[in-house]
């Protein structure tokens, strides 16, 4: 893939990202004007709290979802604005990865439906739909950091297209066959899913094989500066578990934080390995 090929997808990221903003915020006015309290009768509903990290840090806050949902939709724009900047000239085959990992908090302003349906009595399909809208992305999201590591450990650059589809189908094919149910949602407004379990060790599986192969590639191509790229993808995986299952208003904060270092560790460290490239 050549690099005006590659920075398509970070100009693609960057269209997805503020369009994320601009419905999150036509729906948002929506929701205020026609229920302001909406959030925490939705609070009061809640299923449970979700996520293994993130939401479990004091007294559930009403507005931390919604929070959380600004927060992502920001940081997958300005993280793809910095990325562009950063990378327009340098050929970084990992970094192509990670932006998809970015372009997934966009999906995020999927959460906004759930009180735009309590707002407008919208069928409940509409839910499931923006659940499996929601869990695509966060798969998504998920496998492209997974395979930014499998690049950064020296795989063949030259199967970047035919990686993207294969991503592409089985993050589909998670997202589509996940059971949700569309009468319940957990604290953070992600909708309920079957086997929570079940699908966070598989989850929690992919994170520690993806940091593990970033630290591998450290010593497979002897360059130190991996070791840093992975201590950035352990801090963004963390702000991610923080943001996504946000439910109190540390969580999102924190959340934003780690995200923003993580990323800034991950981008100056692959910079400096390509420099000269």
């Amino acid at each position: 893939m050549t690099l005006r090929e590659r920075n398509l997808f970070f100009k693609a990221g960057i269209a997805i990202a503020a369009l994320a903003i601009v419905g999150l915020a036509a729906a948002s006015a929506v929701v205020f004007h026609i229920r302001p309290g909406v959030f925490s009768s939705l609070i009061d509903k809640a299923s449970g709290r979700g996520g293994v990290i993130g939401a479990y840090f004091g007294h559930i806050w009403d507005y931390a979802a919604f929070a959380s949902m600004i927060g992502s939709v920001c940081y997958a724009l300005f993280a793809l604005i910095f990325i562009y900047r950063f990378f327009e000239k340098t050929k970084a085959p990992e970094i192509l990865f990670f932006v998809f990992f970015v372009i997934s908090f966009a999906f995020e302003a999927c959460r906004i439906i759930i009180p735009l349906k309590e707002a407008n009595e919208l069928p409940s399909i509409y839910l499931i739909m923006s659940g499996r809208i929601l869990f695509f992305g966060r798969y998504f999201g998920l496998f492209s950091l997974f395979m930014s590591s499998i690049y950064a450990s020296g795989f063949n650059v030259q199967q970047q297209k035919n990686n993207i589809l294969i991503l592409l189908a089985v993050s589909f094919v998670f997202a589509l066959e996940m059971p949700i149910d569309g009468f319940s949602w957990t604290s953070s407004l992600s909708m309920a899913n079957g086997y929570p379990r079940l699908f966070g060790m598989a989850e929690l599986g992919i994170i520690l094989i993806t940091l593990t192969t970033f630290f591998i590639a450290a010593l497979s191509r002897g360059s130190k500066d991996y070791i840093f790229v992975g201590l950035g993808a352990v801090a963004v995986f963390i702000g991610r578990g923080f943001l996504v299952n946000a439910d109190t208003w540390f969580t999102p904060c924190a959340g934003l934080l780690l995200l923003s270092f993580g990323t800034w560790l991950i981008c100056i460290r692959l910079h400096s390995v390509y420099l000269w490239f």
